[in-house]
């Protein structure tokens, strides 16, 4: 950790320890003896969700076909702007294995009670420290977590412009209490499109 950093760490926590109430000596053995506890104060009081799950990139799949067949193993489906985005041939796909923690907060709890805009929200999620997905998340969550989640999860992504219609979208998981679990491409590009309720689960990339 450079020095520089590691001075404003301490300078935090000297803060924090400051504005601590104050606390019996067995309070704070309760949190010495149980830091999951203290973990997840903590990441309430300053924004953070716990990690959905952990997503390997850089798995060997490659082109459009690699992640057809993938789901067609495993009897999952494409919608058809979901396909249009894998059929993208210029897509940055990883050569090198990675595992990535991702988080999936509500866009009230980035703090649009009332709903926001995309551009806002991934903005939001930045702003908290987290980043934007890759494109290959998509279809890698999808594959790697199916049947984990009976929500809607829309990932937090730079946009792709489909080269037929000129539309920008972005990847969504489709809700696994249905028959059939999608991947699915929503559009983003009217106002309409890209406003997200306060409900909606947002994924991210989390650097921790």
């Amino acid at each position: 950790m450079p020095k520089s950093l590691f001075n404003l760490v301490l300078t935090f926590v000297a803060v924090v320890v400051e504005n601590l109430p104050t606390m019996s000596s067995q309070e704070m053995e309760v949190y010495v003896s149980k830091p999951e506890k203290l973990r997840a104060i903590l990441r309430k009081a300053f924004g953070f969700s716990p990690v959905l799950c952990r997503v390997k990139l850089g798995t060997g799949l490659k082109t459009s076909r690699d992640f057809y067949q993938a789901f067609a193993e495993k009897g999952m489906k494409v919608d058809r702007v979901g396909g249009a985005m894998l059929d993208q041939t210029d897509i940055e796909i990883l050569d090198q294995p990675m595992e990535v923690n991702v988080v999936a907060p509500t866009v009230a709890e980035l703090g649009f009670k009332d709903g926001a805009r995309y551009p806002d929200i991934c903005q939001r999620g930045l702003e908290l420290g987290y980043g934007l997905c890759p494109f290959e998340l998509g279809p890698q969550l999808r594959l790697q977590h199916y049947g984990h989640w009976n929500e809607w999860l829309y990932l937090a992504m730079e946009p792709v412009k489909l080269r037929v219609s000129g539309d920008l979208v972005i990847f969504c998981i489709h809700p696994d209490a249905a028959s059939t679990n999608f991947l699915v491409g929503k559009h983003i590009g009217s106002k309409n499109d890209e406003f997200f309720a306060g409900d909606r689960q947002i994924v991210f990339v989390c650097h921790r």
